[in-house]
């Protein structure tokens, strides 16, 4: 397990010195620094008190430590999860790591579908980006209307609304990625 870096990483995001952290939890900045280190590891009693000091809790930690930090996914072992309707087929594009700030899905889409992209939030700075893979979809952004083509991309804030429709082609496919969620 990584906790020494872990708690490094947080020290240092937290723009505390190692000698101020030290001396606040009544430990040597040598024991810090080996734990930090990962010469050794810290005392449960420790990394309480670490933990207590970076206001971060015990939970969030560990998913933190034992995050993964790349997921490779095969072709033949992607996920895919379909509509009721059947006609929208969402393949997930190694989105499977935990606490992930980014999603991303291939997306067919059958004669007719529509699909709406949740909005968020204007105060949060996120992006989505469309990039048309097979046939020609309509996007409408707000009230402005783009047909993408394959090859096509688009780029938009995730505070705009976004709706996806595959009017003119019997089957469809675009590459969708930002900041989740997603899909409504």
């Amino acid at each position: 397990m990584n906790t020494g870096p872990s708690l490094k990483k947080i020290r240092l995001n937290k723009e505390y010195t190692i000698t101020e952290v030290a001396q606040r939890i009544n430990i040597s900045t040598s024991l810090l620094s080996q734990i930090e280190n990962g010469k050794i590891t810290p005392s449960l009693q420790t990394l309480e008190e670490l933990l207590r000091f970076y206001a971060v809790n015990f939970s969030d930690f560990f998913k933190q430590v034992e995050q993964k930090k790349y997921i490779y996914v095969r072709k033949d072992e992607a996920e895919t999860i379909e509509n009721s309707e059947h006609t929208i087929l969402f393949t997930l594009l190694a989105s499977k790591l935990q606490n992930n700030a980014l999603e991303s899905f291939l997306v067919n889409l059958g004669p007719g579908a529509s699909l709406p992209l949740a909005r968020l939030n204007d105060d949060i700075n996120g992006e989505r980006i469309l990039y048309g893979v097979a046939g020609s979809i309509e996007v409408v952004l707000d009230d402005e209307t783009f047909i993408l083509e394959s090859g096509d991309s688009l780029n938009f804030k995730s505070h705009v609304s976004c709706t996806i429709t595959n009017r003119l082609e019997p089957e469809a496919a675009l590459f969708i990625s930002g900041l989740p969620p997603i899909i409504l």
